[in-house]
């Protein structure tokens, strides 16, 4: 482990020798207290996974294990590069893909419609600098998408190749766990997503056709 301190807040930036992706664990909890402080009746389960960085040996385990439903949807959440257009600060990135494959379609719409029904700050983009857990579980049959924020410092190494702490943008986290609250409190599927998609596109072919 570096020797570097384990958690600095400094303005709105936290600095940890660890964010990714003790940040990610921080969200889940986060969301956890947030439903029991509201009372709120929304379902949402929280899964800590190890080992990531060498290749997923928790995830893959866990299903291999048939530990989990089979009609489970798993969002992964979790730090990713700060690679443009993403950009720190500017809230949670909902993550349609990553350097290995592109998430559940469906449920990344989902996403999107949640946060903008309920005028949550987000981001969309792909994140192509590496492959998260969202890929692990989609490989052994599950629908997975992902949550993100831009992460400084990745794996500890600055832009001049230097050791240093790790960081994100605190409203970013707040953001994440404001997102996640309202994907485990919204009583709309991305099912019902996708039928209002098509609606949406059918209406504007009908308007196209009768001009």
């Amino acid at each position: 482990m570096w020797d570097l301190p384990e958690v600095v807040v400094a303005g709105d930036r936290l600095y940890s020798r660890a964010c990714d992706d003790l940040v990610g664990c921080s969200a889940i909890v986060g969301m956890l207290g947030s439903l029991e402080e509201s009372r709120s009746l929304a379902s949402a389960l929280g899964i800590f996974t190890r080992a990531e960085e060498v290749g997923f040996i928790g995830a893959i385990e866990l299903v291999k294990a048939g530990r989990l439903d089979p009609d489970l949807t798993v969002i992964s959440l979790e730090t990713s590069a700060e690679r443009p257009p993403a950009r720190m600060g500017a809230g949670p990135i909902i993550r349609v893909g990553d350097r290995t494959s592109i998430f559940d379609s469906d449920v990344t719409a989902f996403l999107v419609e949640t946060a903008k029904s309920r005028q949550l700050t987000y981001q969309r983009c792909l994140m192509d600098g590496g492959t998260c857990e969202a890929t692990a579980f989609q490989l052994y049959g599950y629908r997975s998408a992902a949550l993100s924020i831009a992460l400084g410092n990745y794996h500890n190494c600055t832009p001049d190749s230097r050791i240093d702490a790790e960081y994100v943008d605190i409203r970013d986290l707040e953001g994440l766990i404001d997102l996640c609250v309202a994907i485990a409190a919204e009583t709309r599927s991305a099912a019902d997503t996708r039928n209002t998609l098509r609606q949406r596109l059918e209406a504007r072919l009908n308007d196209f056709s009768l001009k």
